[in-house]
Protein backbone atom coordinates (compact mmCIF):
# COMPACT_ATOMS: atom_id res chain seq x y z
CA UNK A 1 0.00 0.00 0.00
CA UNK A 2 1.39 3.39 -1.15
CA UNK A 3 0.16 6.41 0.60
CA UNK A 4 1.02 10.13 1.76
CA UNK A 5 0.52 11.09 5.71
CA UNK A 6 -0.04 14.73 6.61
CA UNK A 7 -0.72 15.80 9.88
CA UNK A 8 -3.27 18.53 9.95
CA UNK A 9 -2.68 21.99 11.54
CA UNK A 10 -4.93 23.58 14.00
CA UNK A 11 -5.61 26.99 14.24
CA UNK A 12 -2.35 28.11 15.91
CA UNK A 13 -0.64 26.61 12.79
CA UNK A 14 0.81 23.56 14.92
CA UNK A 15 0.83 20.15 13.49
CA UNK A 16 1.66 18.24 16.43
CA UNK A 17 -0.30 15.91 18.90
CA UNK A 18 -2.58 18.27 21.20
CA UNK A 19 -3.34 17.61 24.64
CA UNK A 20 -6.78 16.48 25.38
CA UNK A 21 -7.75 15.66 29.32
CA UNK A 22 -4.86 12.92 29.96
CA UNK A 23 -4.03 11.98 25.87
CA UNK A 24 -2.71 13.46 22.78
CA UNK A 25 -4.76 13.92 19.66
CA UNK A 26 -3.48 14.30 16.01
CA UNK A 27 -5.86 14.78 12.63
CA UNK A 28 -4.07 13.80 9.75
CA UNK A 29 -4.88 13.43 6.04
CA UNK A 30 -4.15 10.08 4.42
CA UNK A 31 -3.85 10.21 0.78
CA UNK A 32 -3.65 6.01 -0.48
CA UNK A 33 -2.69 6.31 -3.82
CA UNK A 34 -1.82 2.69 -4.43
CA UNK A 35 -4.27 0.71 -2.15
CA UNK A 36 -3.28 -2.59 -3.00
CA UNK A 37 0.81 -2.46 -4.03
CA UNK A 38 -0.03 -5.63 -6.75
CA UNK A 39 3.14 -7.66 -7.38
CA UNK A 40 3.26 -9.94 -10.42
CA UNK A 41 5.31 -12.00 -12.74
CA UNK A 42 7.04 -13.30 -9.99
CA UNK A 43 8.64 -16.73 -9.37
CA UNK A 44 8.02 -18.76 -6.21
CA UNK A 45 8.97 -21.33 -4.67
CA UNK A 46 5.89 -22.35 -2.05
CA UNK A 47 6.92 -25.00 1.03
CA UNK A 48 4.12 -26.23 2.25
CA UNK A 49 5.61 -28.13 5.59
CA UNK A 50 7.60 -24.99 6.66
CA UNK A 51 4.66 -22.34 5.37
CA UNK A 52 7.48 -20.69 3.47
CA UNK A 53 7.63 -18.63 0.51
CA UNK A 54 10.49 -17.57 -1.33
CA UNK A 55 11.05 -14.87 -4.52
CA UNK A 56 13.26 -16.81 -6.80
CA UNK A 57 12.39 -13.98 -9.68
CA UNK A 58 11.28 -11.03 -10.90
CA UNK A 59 10.80 -7.56 -8.85
CA UNK A 60 9.92 -7.85 -5.15
CA UNK A 61 10.31 -5.45 -3.34
CA UNK A 62 9.64 -6.77 0.86
CA UNK A 63 9.26 -3.19 2.52
CA UNK A 64 5.53 -3.06 1.26
CA UNK A 65 4.74 -5.65 4.11
CA UNK A 66 5.44 -6.19 7.50
CA UNK A 67 4.55 -9.45 10.18
CA UNK A 68 0.86 -9.72 10.63
CA UNK A 69 -0.16 -8.06 7.70
CA UNK A 70 -2.95 -9.89 5.19
CA UNK A 71 -1.11 -11.26 1.88
CA UNK A 72 -3.30 -12.22 -1.30
CA UNK A 73 -1.36 -14.70 -3.41
CA UNK A 74 -3.00 -15.01 -7.07
CA UNK A 75 -1.89 -16.72 -10.07
CA UNK A 76 0.22 -19.67 -8.69
CA UNK A 77 -0.67 -23.08 -10.01
CA UNK A 78 -1.80 -24.62 -6.93
CA UNK A 79 -1.81 -21.39 -4.09
CA UNK A 80 -4.39 -19.17 -4.33
CA UNK A 81 -6.31 -17.03 -1.20
CA UNK A 82 -5.55 -14.71 1.74
CA UNK A 83 -2.80 -15.70 4.61
CA UNK A 84 -0.80 -13.73 7.13
CA UNK A 85 2.56 -12.92 6.81
CA UNK A 86 4.43 -14.35 10.13
CA UNK A 87 7.78 -12.99 9.61
CA UNK A 88 9.64 -11.59 6.15
CA UNK A 89 13.33 -10.58 5.55
CA UNK A 90 14.71 -8.72 2.99
CA UNK A 91 16.04 -11.65 0.98
CA UNK A 92 12.58 -11.95 -0.38
CA UNK A 93 11.51 -15.17 2.06
CA UNK A 94 8.20 -15.16 4.00
CA UNK A 95 7.18 -17.37 6.61
CA UNK A 96 3.19 -17.06 6.21
CA UNK A 97 0.66 -18.62 8.43
CA UNK A 98 -0.34 -21.48 5.85
CA UNK A 99 0.83 -23.09 2.80
CA UNK A 100 -1.29 -25.39 1.32
CA UNK A 101 1.28 -27.33 -1.04
CA UNK A 102 5.36 -27.35 -1.77
CA UNK A 103 5.76 -26.17 -5.16
CA UNK A 104 9.07 -25.08 -7.01
CA UNK A 105 9.41 -22.15 -9.49
CA UNK A 106 5.74 -21.01 -10.04
CA UNK A 107 6.50 -18.45 -12.64
CA UNK A 108 2.92 -16.30 -12.16
CA UNK A 109 2.89 -15.87 -8.49
CA UNK A 110 1.25 -12.13 -8.13
CA UNK A 111 1.42 -10.96 -4.36
CA UNK A 112 -1.05 -7.94 -3.33
CA UNK A 113 -2.27 -6.61 0.16
CA UNK A 114 -6.03 -5.71 1.27
CA UNK A 115 -4.49 -3.31 4.08
CA UNK A 116 -2.93 0.40 4.99
CA UNK A 117 -0.43 0.05 7.41
CA UNK A 118 1.25 3.11 9.32
CA UNK A 119 2.97 3.13 12.47
CA UNK A 120 1.78 5.24 14.49
CA UNK A 121 5.12 6.87 15.15
CA UNK A 122 4.54 8.51 11.98
CA UNK A 123 1.59 10.04 13.56
CA UNK A 124 3.99 11.51 16.16
CA UNK A 125 2.72 9.04 19.10
CA UNK A 126 4.00 6.45 20.60
CA UNK A 127 0.56 4.24 21.76
CA UNK A 128 -2.80 4.39 20.30
CA UNK A 129 -6.02 4.34 22.64
CA UNK A 130 -8.63 5.54 19.80
CA UNK A 131 -8.95 5.76 15.89
CA UNK A 132 -11.44 7.63 14.47
CA UNK A 133 -12.37 8.07 10.48
CA UNK A 134 -13.87 11.69 10.07
CA UNK A 135 -14.39 11.84 6.40
CA UNK A 136 -12.79 10.10 3.19
CA UNK A 137 -13.22 11.64 -0.38
CA UNK A 138 -14.83 8.19 -1.79
CA UNK A 139 -18.15 7.70 -0.31
CA UNK A 140 -18.66 4.61 -2.03
CA UNK A 141 -15.88 3.16 0.09
CA UNK A 142 -16.13 1.12 3.48
CA UNK A 143 -12.66 2.04 5.85
CA UNK A 144 -12.72 0.20 8.61
CA UNK A 145 -9.92 0.13 11.71
CA UNK A 146 -8.75 -3.51 12.38
CA UNK A 147 -8.18 -4.85 16.03
CA UNK A 148 -6.78 -7.92 17.29
CA UNK A 149 -9.03 -10.05 19.65
CA UNK A 150 -7.94 -8.17 22.84
CA UNK A 151 -8.67 -4.81 21.40
CA UNK A 152 -5.79 -3.46 20.63
CA UNK A 153 -4.19 -3.30 16.81
CA UNK A 154 -3.79 -5.79 14.89
CA UNK A 155 -0.39 -5.10 14.60
CA UNK A 156 1.01 -3.46 17.80
CA UNK A 157 2.42 -0.10 17.14
CA UNK A 158 0.60 -0.02 13.93
CA UNK A 159 -2.72 1.79 12.71
CA UNK A 160 -3.96 -0.96 10.76
CA UNK A 161 -7.05 0.01 7.92
CA UNK A 162 -8.80 -1.97 5.67
CA UNK A 163 -10.88 -1.02 2.49
CA UNK A 164 -14.04 -2.29 0.49
CA UNK A 165 -16.00 -1.02 -1.71
CA UNK A 166 -19.36 -0.14 -0.46
CA UNK A 167 -21.60 -1.47 -2.83
CA UNK A 168 -20.03 -4.94 -3.68
CA UNK A 169 -18.08 -5.87 -0.85
CA UNK A 170 -14.84 -6.18 -3.03
CA UNK A 171 -11.23 -5.64 -1.76
CA UNK A 172 -10.23 -1.97 -3.48
CA UNK A 173 -7.68 -2.03 -6.30
CA UNK A 174 -5.49 1.46 -6.96
CA UNK A 175 -6.29 4.65 -5.71
CA UNK A 176 -8.48 5.02 -2.82
CA UNK A 177 -7.94 8.87 -2.48
CA UNK A 178 -7.91 10.22 0.90
CA UNK A 179 -9.29 9.82 4.63
CA UNK A 180 -9.45 12.50 7.57
CA UNK A 181 -8.25 9.94 10.48
CA UNK A 182 -7.96 11.45 14.64
CA UNK A 183 -5.80 9.43 17.01
CA UNK A 184 -6.13 9.65 20.61
CA UNK A 185 -2.65 8.28 22.30
CA UNK A 186 0.55 9.08 24.60
CA UNK A 187 3.69 10.47 22.83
Amino acid sequence: MTNTLTLLKDHTGSDKPKVMGTEYVVDAMINVTDFDDTQGSLTAQLDGTANTIVITAGTFDSGLYVAGQNLIIAGSSHENGTVTIVSIDATAAMTLSAVSESETDDGSVILSTDQVIIPYLDFGLRSVSQVMILGQENRLLNWHVHLGATGESLIPGKLVLSCKTASTGAVLAGDAGTLRVRLVGQI
